[in-house]
């Protein structure tokens, strides 16, 4: 997930695919502020508390686990002027992320970069797993987007797959598993910032922990439902257009969180060939 504020004193925010981040700018006489913005439907909140000393940012997992949140914070005329944290959230708590404080009362400015994900612990990914292409076999797509693509697959998301496909198409589960959460109610999407909190999504869980993440679905699309075992090729969803989307397509990548840095990396897989 990805929120974008550009407006100094006055912010608005986006929600993007995977990440977050913010752009704040301040004089020594702004007063007192306190914001919570909410996405994916009120699971994740941030809430930002700054005066013309410092800010504070927490963060609030509304999920029913853990999740993993990290902020890469930059800024001028603050202390630390670049900070990077990472912190696990159980259900429903509140914690501080960064504090920053202004140096002297010259105008100062921040932004940070969020990465968020479900904690897997300790889990690792199983190298040894073939996944299934998550479409019929009678079916065949090209491949808009590889791993280390240019416009968006760099990063934790490195190893993320695009495949060009029509709205409604059959998606079905590379891999065995157990969903853990979903959303479908959106029916909007396009190449714009302002469609990148409109982004429908499924993720199931796999044995090894990882999670098997399925991105811009249709609308009303997903016909599992959280606490469903799925099996390898069982369909599980229909693709869409939803989100930051130039082009109906499926956007398919496997994860793990991490304690340090970036709250997750996405995994390199191997498909069955056909």
């Amino acid at each position: 997930m990805k929120h974008l504020s550009l407006t100094p004193l006055s912010p608005f925010y986006f929600i993007c695919a995977l990440f977050t981040c913010f752009s704040l700018f301040h004089t020594a006489e702004s007063r007192a502020d306190e914001r919570k913005t909410c996405f994916q439907h009120d699971k994740i909140c941030y809430l930002t508390v700054e005066d013309k000393k410092g800010a504070h940012i927490s963060a609030q997992n509304n999920y029913p686990f853990p999740m993993r949140v990290s902020l890469h914070l930059t800024g001028h005329n603050i202390t630390p002027s670049r900070k990077t944290a990472n912190a696990r959230l159980g259900p429903g708590e509140i914690k501080n992320i960064i504090s920053i404080q202004a140096k002297n009362h010259d105008p100062w400015r921040y932004n940070w970069i969020s990465q968020l994900h479900p904690d897997t612990g300790d889990a690792a990914h199983d190298d040894t797993v073939l996944y299934q292409l998550p479409f019929p076999k009678t079916k065949s797509y090209p491949i808009s987007q590889g791993p280390n693509g240019a416009f968006s697959h760099r990063g934790p998301n490195s190893f993320a797959i695009d495949w060009a496909m029509p709205v409604g198409s059959e998606i079905l589960a590379a891999r065995e598993g157990t969903v853990i959460a979903f959303r479908e109610d959106s029916s909007k999407g396009g190449a714009s910032n302002k469609y990148k909190s409109e982004e429908n999504y499924l993720w199931i869980k796999h044995s090894d922990g990882t999670i098997g993440q399925y991105l811009h679905l249709e609308k009303n699309g997903v016909i599992v439902q959280v606490g469903d075992k799925v099996r390898t090729g069982q369909l599980i969803a229909y693709s869409g257009n939803t989100g930051y989307s130039s082009n109906p397509h499926l956007h398919f990548h496997v994860s793990t969180s991490q304690s340090h840095g970036a709250a997750f990396i996405s995994h390199q897989i191997s498909f069955v060939p056909r």
